[in-house]
């Protein structure tokens, strides 16, 4: 979808209520603005509500304060133009690989029409020759892939990345994060990334965003002004990698 693509939250406030009904206080007026073709990553402490945003800004949850808006109009809902890719990859057992990706455009019924993206995401991620394979058939990288295409190929203005890769080896996790730079370099959507992996925050992202233990605080924001590709090693990266390290154990001792 072609637009301005911009993302605000405003003083969002989420609480909501366990398995065992204890209150969970997840975000407190939590504020972030990104525009067009930005990838931020959200880092912090487990639990302290960066999954919880991501589904309120995929419409499948609501805060109870504070305004979340994605091109000047309050999101109310699920949306295509927002594309969520989960820590498990859920694709459709009983589809294969092509068939998995192509869901969506069948599900929009504009498959007719945009038949030809299949076969080139297919390739964009590098699943050729796997076509016709079903999930049980292919590695935790190729689901990984097939899932990222699945959303991608919507042309989502905004994707949401949540641990995707968490599950995978090093080295596969590092082939996949170079997939996504291709996608994002090529389509130039929002991408709000939540990780655990500072280096992963680092080597994906424009600008890190640092949490505080909940309730959800943004306590500190990194600017990671290096080029793609970026190189892990270099003196740059791996002052960047402190910097945000420093926060979230400045952050963890406060709590002590």
């Amino acid at each position: 979808m072609v637009g301005k693509r911009h993302l605000l939250a405003d003083n969002i406030t989420r609480i909501y209520h366990d398995t065992d009904n204890k209150q969970v206080h997840a975000l407190d007026q939590f504020k972030l603005e990104i525009t067009r073709g930005e990838i931020v990553a959200l880092v912090g402490p487990s639990g302290c509500g960066k999954s919880t945003f991501l589904r309120l800004v995929a419409g499948l949850d609501q805060p109870q304060s504070g305004t979340l808006s994605y091109n000047g109009e309050m999101i109310a809902g699920p949306h295509y133009d927002r594309g969520f890719v989960f820590q498990d990859t859920n694709l459709f057992p009983w589809l294969s690989v092509y068939d998995n990706i192509a869901f969506g455009l069948k599900a929009r019924r504009v498959f007719k029409q945009e038949q030809a993206k299949v076969q080139e995401y297919i390739e964009l991620v590098g699943l050729q020759g796997f076509e016709k394979a079903y999930p049980h058939q292919i590695s935790g990288g190729m689901a990984s892939r097939t899932s990222l295409a699945r959303t991608f190929i919507q042309d989502p203005g905004v994707i949401l990345l949540d641990e995707p890769l968490s599950a995978l080896d090093a080295f596969t996790r590092m082939a996949i994060q170079d997939e996504i730079i291709k996608i994002w370099q090529r389509d130039q959507p929002i991408i709000i990334l939540v990780t655990h992996d500072i280096e992963e925050a680092v080597y994906l992202s424009d600008r890190v965003v640092i949490l505080s233990s909940r309730p959800g605080k943004a306590i500190g924001e990194v600017t990671i002004g290096l080029q793609h590709p970026r190189d892990r090693t270099s003196s740059e990266f791996v002052r960047l990698r402190r910097e945000i390290m420093a926060i979230l154990e400045c952050c963890n001792k406060s709590k002590l």
